[in-house]
C-alpha cells in the first residue's frame, strides 16, 4: 500500500508533455534548452561560487529525464559536459581540460549525470506504465459496473414482470374460487367442487 501511494504522489507531479515525449524533435530541444540554460547559469554564478562548476548541470539533466526520458537526458548530458569544458573549466573557450583534477570532476559528474538519467528515465517508465495500468483499471471498473446496472435493471423487470403474472394469476384463481362459491350451497359443495 505505501508503494502504491508513492506511485499515487508521483503519478500527480509527473505532467505528460506530447510534445516533449522520448524520441521527438521536441524532446532533444528541450534537453537543448536545459544544457544551455544551466550554462548561462553556471557562467553567471562561476565568479561568486568557485570550485563547484557542474551545479546547475545536474538538475538540468534531471529535469530533462523526467520531462522527456532516456535519450533526451543522455543527449542533456553530453551537451552539459561539453559546455562545461568549454565555458568553465580552464583553459576556457576551449574544449581542452588540462588539469587532472577538472578531468576527474568531469568524470565524476558524467557518471553521476548517467545515473541520473538512468535512475529518473526508469522511474519516469514506471510512471507511464503505473497511468497506463490505472486506466485499464478504470476502464474495467466502468465496464463491470455497466454490466451491473445492466443486469439489475434486467432484475428488476423480470421481478415486475413476475409481480405482475403472480397478481394475474391470483385474481385468476380468486374468480375461480368466487364462482365456484356462488354455484356451491354448502361448504362441502365448494370442496368437492375443487377436487
Amino acid at each position: 500500500m505505501p508503494l502504491l501511494r508513492g506511485m499515487r504522489r508521483l503519478s500527480d507531479f509527473y505532467v505528460d508533455i506530447p510534445a516533449l515525449r522520448p524520441g521527438t524533435v521536441g524532446a532533444h530541444a528541450f534537453a537543448f534548452l536545459c544544457a544551455a540554460i544551466a550554462t548561462a547559469l553556471a557562467v553567471a554564478i562561476d565568479p561568486y561560487v568557485v570550485g563547484v562548476p557542474f551545479v546547475t548541470f545536474s538538475p538540468a539533466v534531471i529535469i530533462t529525464a523526467l520531462i522527456s526520458g532516456f535519450g533526451a537526458g543522455l543527449f542533456c548530458v553530453v551537451l552539459s559536459a561539453a559546455s562545461a569544458s568549454f565555458f568553465l573549466l580552464p583553459p576556457r573557450w576551449s574544449f581542452y581540460v588540462e588539469g587532472s583534477a577538472d578531468v576527474v570532476e568531469m568524470s565524476v559528474f558524467t557518471f553521476e549525470a548517467l545515473l541520473y538519467v538512468i535512475l529518473v528515465a526508469g522511474i519516469r517508465l514506471s510512471l507511464e506504465q503505473y497511468r497506463e495500468l490505472s486506466r485499464n483499471l478504470e476502464q474495467r471498473v466502468e465496464e463491470r459496473s455497466a454490466a451491473l446496472r445492466e443486469s439489475k435493471d434486467r432484475l428488476v423487470s423480470v421481478l415486475a414482470e413476475l409481480q405482475h403474472r403472480t397478481r394475474n394469476l391470483i385474481s385468476v384463481v380468486g374468480r375461480i374460487a368466487e364462482r365456484t362459491l356462488r354455484a356451491s350451497k354448502t361448504f362441502d359443495d365448494f370442496i368437492g367442487l375443487q377436487l
